[in-house]
């Protein structure tokens, strides 16, 4: 099975949907599928290739740092930036996927929050600080439910990527720099972290049901 295709095919079909429902939905699948690969993988290492690619984020908005921060550890790979681009590094099948979800989780945020902004805008509100809002609370909801399932799924970075990591990122340059906010919004970031965890809730609802 061509994995990178299967993911490709569940995102093609919930951006055609615009539903956040769908993304997450494609997002969850896209990991699980992942994690059952990589499994695969690393009963075979002899035949594992490393790969450092760098991903597409149009705008550089300030969030895709802390999405990064949070698609690596949970598909088994290590995040840097160049040229400020935000670049993955680990088993190649791992960084294909991550890179492939981390565009999708971009452009469906990103979108989200622009749909937000014009329609406050509509409304003749203040929009100062809803972009970055959102988008916080989007990751964070979405941080929750990979978490969550990265914990069942006993999803861990191989140690020899973190090893050949550390190699490589010896002469890194530190940075800390962190999202700013200029305004923040409780509501719209509820909104966000809502949107970013809502399959996550509504698989463990239906899952009580049919207990």
């Amino acid at each position: 099975m061509d994995i990178q295709k299967v993911i490709q095919h569940l995102f093609a079909k919930a951006a055609s949907t615009h539903s956040e429902h769908e993304a997450e939905a494609a997002i969850l699948k896209a990991h699980q599928l992942m994690a059952k690969y990589g499994i695969q993988e690393v009963s075979s290492e002899e035949g594992i290739q490393y790969l450092t690619e760098s991903c597409k984020h149009p705008g550089n908005r300030s969030f895709r740092r802390y999405l990064a921060n949070i698609i690596a550890p949970n598909f088994r790979v290590k995040y840097f930036l160049r040229n400020m681009q935000v670049t993955f590094f680990g088993h190649e099948g791992d960084v294909r996927i991550a890179k492939e979800v981390f565009e999708y989780a971009y452009r469906f945020a990103n979108r989200q929050a622009q749909w937000l902004c014009r329609e406050y805008r509509t409304n003749h509100v203040d929009t100062s600080g809803l972009y970055n809002s959102y988008t916080l609370g989007f990751c964070r909801g979405l941080k929750e439910q990979l978490d969550a399932q990265s914990t069942a799924l006993l999803v861990i970075t191989p140690q020899d990527v973190d090893q050949k990591y550390q190699e490589l990122s010896r002469d890194f340059k530190k940075c800390s720099r962190q999202m700013q906010i200029s305004k923040f919004s409780r509501t719209v970031y509820e909104q966000g972290r809502q949107d970013g965890r809502s399959i996550l809730g509504r698989r463990q609802l239906e899952e009580k049901k049919s207990a």
